[in-house]
């Protein structure tokens, strides 16, 4: 493993966020040293690293901060430019990745932000056909980002992976809590496999939190939420 100097991680377990910069630095096969967060009592070095947004993850890379994690992705990408790539090339392809990990982005908030709003069962019912919804979108995306060669081909993770990998930690805690799915197996084939194969991946298996410690936790974080569902 190729060691560079001065390359911190300021993240917290559980973070989506976060996973996907260590997922990044992982499979580029870079040492970095993990800071984990308390987020209920933020560190100095976070809140001074990042002033605007006080949130993880961070890269610190040299003394200097990168915040926001799908920006800490490209600054990998582009200071380690060896392979493994996570950006494609051509620059149609990386329009396409961007899109698409940006539509994961702010539907996934979207979604949430409902989610921690709902008062009604009618409410609940709607953030449910939502997500199931966005599920069944990106099984669109999956089709074309395969046919371009964009997403794990059982040898490296790309961008792409990287981005959705962290979000797969939680489908089973969403499900078995408050029955949340995303899309459909037999609706979504591709959908489905993409997440099977990242599943399996080394990188993957290594970096996501462990399932049922994730389950625990969201079974405090959503402990309002169920209350309400009793």
């Amino acid at each position: 493993m190729e060691m560079e100097n001065g390359v911190k991680l300021l993240t917290f377990w559980s973070s989506g966020y976060g996973i996907r910069a260590e997922l990044a630095l992982k499979a580029k096969g870079i040492e970095f040293q993990t800071l984990q967060e308390d987020l209920s009592n933020k560190s100095e070095l976070l809140l001074t690293s990042n002033p605007v947004y006080k949130k993880v993850p961070v890269l610190i890379h040299n003394g200097r901060a990168i915040c926001e994690s799908r920006i800490i992705l490209e600054y990998i990408d582009e200071t380690w430019p060896t392979a493994p790539r996570l950006l494609p090339d051509d620059p149609y392809d990386r329009y396409l990745v961007r899109f698409w990990s940006d539509f994961e982005d702010t539907k996934t908030k979207e979604i949430l932000d409902e989610l921690f709003r709902v008062r009604s069962a009618g409410e609940f019912k709607k953030v449910q056909e939502k997500y199931y919804e966005m599920g069944m979108i990106l099984e669109s995306g999956v089709e074309e980002l395969e046919k371009r060669g964009c997403l794990y081909d059982g040898r490296s993770l790309k961008y792409m992976d990287v981005v959705f990998a962290a979000s797969v930690a939680w489908f089973r805690p969403l499900q078995e809590l408050i029955g949340l799915r995303f899309g459909d197996s037999e609706k979504c084939p591709r959908l489905h496999k993409w997440i099977h194969d990242l599943l399996t991946n080394d990188v993957v298996k290594s970096t996501l939190p462990d399932p049922d410690k994730l389950l625990e936790y969201a079974k405090k974080r959503l402990a309002p939420l169920l209350a309400g569902m009793d």
